[in-house]
């Protein structure tokens, strides 16, 4: 016999009967997790290391700025140089950076709720899964009446994550539109921002013939927060079948 053939009568065949069957959503129940922390990971490390580089640029001008002003050698306008440098990187790049990973992550989690909501019923072990057509430009929104009247999940189970992203897409679509320097909106948008800004932003007013706001981004751990929301919702979603 040619030595690359099999000898059949070698195989053993085992019994899978021994292994536990998993329907598909049992699969998904346990990996959907995995999945989504797997896919949120790069986002971590894009934060981190863009605001721990940020940081360290600006206290390198500073320095420079402090070592300019105690040497004679070095001209006062190299000295100012570096402090506009310094308080570019903070008040430029910075918020930039800041505004930009807001939107990204408020559009990287209303995608995956649409799409959780889109595959709810195929995921099912059902041999005639419902057909459930989302409008074209599906959003948060659509997502969350989906929620409510077809997975029948009581709202109030992930109302603190609804409401922080309810708060989130108002500040998102203010980003997005660049108005967050003096602006006005109606009173209920004016208070989902003041809400949303404690310990988290700050939320500037000034008093002229109309009161005008002004948002600043001065709180790393803002970008991070956004991400374990996600995971948190995911979590109590994943709990009523509604997997990543």
């Amino acid at each position: 016999m040619d030595k690359n053939q099999i000898n059949q009568r070698k195989l053993k065949v085992y019994d899978t009967s021994m292994f536990p069957k998993l329907s598909s959503e049992e699969v998904l129940k346990k990996q959907h997790l995995y999945l989504l922390n797997l896919t949120l990971a790069p986002y971590i490390r894009y934060v981190k290391f863009t605001e721990e580089y940020l940081d360290m640029q600006a206290k390198d001008y500073q320095q420079e700025h402090l070592d300019a002003l105690d040497n004679e050698c070095i001209s006062l306008i190299e000295s100012e140089e570096c402090a506009t440098k310094m308080l570019e990187i903070d008040n430029e790049f910075a918020q930039r950076f800041r505004e930009s990973i807001i939107v990204q992550l408020y559009s990287f989690l209303e995608g995956a709720l649409v799409n959780s909501c889109e595959m709810y019923y195929s995921n099912k072990d059902i041999e005639n899964p419902v057909s459930y057509n989302f409008p074209e430009q599906a959003g948060f929104d659509d997502a969350k009446a989906f929620i409510k009247n077809n997975v029948k999940i009581e709202l109030k189970l992930i109302n603190e994550e609804l409401d922080f992203f309810c708060k989130l897409k108002t500040l998102r679509n203010r980003i997005v539109h660049h108005k967050t320097s003096f602006f006005n909106d109606d009173k209920k948008k004016i208070n989902q921002l003041k809400t949303l800004s404690k310990g988290r932003f700050q939320m500037r007013s000034t008093e002229d013939l109309t009161t005008m706001y002004f948002l600043y981004f001065d709180k790393t751990e803002f970008s991070l927060e956004i991400i374990e929301k996600i995971k948190s919702l995911y979590v109590k979603l994943g709990e009523n079948g509604v997997y990543y």
